[in-house]
């Protein structure tokens, strides 16, 4: 089975018209056509419908099975395009959300180079939620991430190295700067600064609102960690962040949370099931399992 025939089978289905698959491809119509013939042969099956006179496409049963399965192998298929590339570029790609790169990562970087693989590493800087969508594709080969709840994806596989619970921040003029602890209903009436989409704070964040029954109002959000504390500190908004968040900041107060099941920042070693593993790849994973899993307990 040709994997372009699959390629334009699936665009196919989406844009149901012969004439624009083909232009997007850059090929002629009776290339589209061929390539349907050649995939119905192979499988003695009807794939799609062809109206004419109402000038529409019907997927059949069989289409919708092969459609299925389809994008699983070229979502494969490019997985293996980019492993074979990473293994003759020498390098691993590493999904790195930013607030694990400051907390964690440091760590790690130092035990890689002394192992002289820290150049070996290509990282790239999303929230985990956008770094956990960048693993299923292919576009990284190994990630930490941070969720909420363990991941349902049988297609990746997690290690768990830390847990750690969200907490407020809020100016130490902030009439709730005195307390220690505060519940997430009592913050009804507060603005807050938050992370970007792409954040697993906002899933934590989202659920302790519906929990407590209120629309919260965000006045600004960003993707940086400094940028939050910084308005925090000024008054703009009180910060729904991790514990694993450091400050020397002393404008700057930390409050505990009091909601019973509160959720807690989960962080993950995180890597796609059918990944195969080179040489360089496999010592970078286990010097990183070394740092955050065998070490954790240890000081390190």
């Amino acid at each position: 089975m040709n994997t372009k025939d699959l390629e334009y089978f699936i665009n196919l289905t989406q844009l149901k018209n012969f004439s624009k698959v083909a232009q997007k491809f850059g090929v002629s119509q009776p290339t589209i056509t061929f390539a349907l013939q050649r995939l119905e042969n192979e499988l003695n099956a009807k794939l799609i419908i062809r109206h004419r006179a109402q000038r529409r496409l019907v997927i059949t049963e069989s289409g919708q099975q092969l459609l299925e399965h389809a994008t699983d192998i070229m979502l494969h298929y490019q997985w293996l395009q980019r492993e074979i590339l990473a293994g003759h570029q020498k390098k691993l790609s590493l999904g790195l959300p930013p607030i694990i790169e400051n907390n964690y990562f440091p760590r790690i970087a130092k035990r890689l180079k002394e192992q002289k693989l820290l150049d070996k590493i290509q990282t790239m800087e999303y929230g985990s939620k956008t770094t956990l969508e960048a693993l299923q594709t292919g576009e990284v080969d190994l990630a930490l991430l941070g969720s909420i709840d363990p991941l349902s994806n049988e297609e990746i596989i997690t290690e768990e190295f830390d847990r750690q619970p969200f907490v407020i921040y809020v100016a130490r003029t902030h009439p709730l700067a005195h307390q220690k602890t505060v519940s997430f209903a009592d913050l009804k009436a507060e603005d807050f600064v938050l992370f970007k989409d792409g954040f697993v704070h906002n899933q934590a964040f989202n659920l302790l609102a519906k929990r407590s029954h209120f629309r919260p109002h965000v006045v600004f959000r960003s993707n940086g960690t400094h940028s939050l504390i910084y308005l925090i500190a000024d008054g703009v908004g009180i910060g729904f962040l991790t514990s694993t968040i450091k400050t020397k900041r002393s404008d700057v107060v930390r409050l505990e949370l009091r909601d019973p099941d509160a959720p807690s920042f989960v962080t993950n070693i995180a890597y796609r099931r059918s990944h195969v593993f080179n040489k360089l790849q496999q010592q970078i994973l286990d010097s990183i399992r070394e740092t955050l899993i065998t070490n954790k307990y240890d000081g390190c």
